[in-house]
């Protein structure tokens, strides 16, 4: 008699839909949050901070094709977190949006301060 092995465990214990939203939400709620809670009316526009990381005046002027660019970047993302099977998998996806999250906390400070 053999026991499952690890493989086996994981796929048949996946993260269950609830906490990976909660887990979602709080990792956006607390980027939202540290960015600059007295500039909330331009919330809509916190993905541009991905791109401030790398060029502050295209995040700038870019126009709206960098602003749906970089809302795509995270639906993109949410789509794999979201259909994520295993635990491994959904750990290393919610390590790249607290990367990409963490990014953009500093381009939109950086945008916010050099004004």
């Amino acid at each position: 008699m053999s026991g499952p092995n690890a493989g086996e465990l994981e796929k048949s214990n996946p993260v269950q839909l609830r906490y990976k939203i909660i887990a979602y939400v709080a990792a956006w709620a607390l980027a939202l949050v540290a960015t600059a809670p007295s500039h909330w009316a331009l919330a809509w526009m916190f993905p541009l901070g991905l791109v401030a990381v790398i060029d502050r005046h295209t995040a700038n002027d870019g126009g709206w094709g960098v602003l749906i660019g970089c809302y795509a970047v995270y639906l993109v993302h949410g789509y794999f977190y979201f259909r994520s099977k295993t635990v491994m998998r959904t750990v290393i996806l919610y390590g790249v949006l607290v990367v990409l999250l963490v990014g953009n906390v500093a381009g939109c400070r950086e945008m916010i301060h050099s004004h």
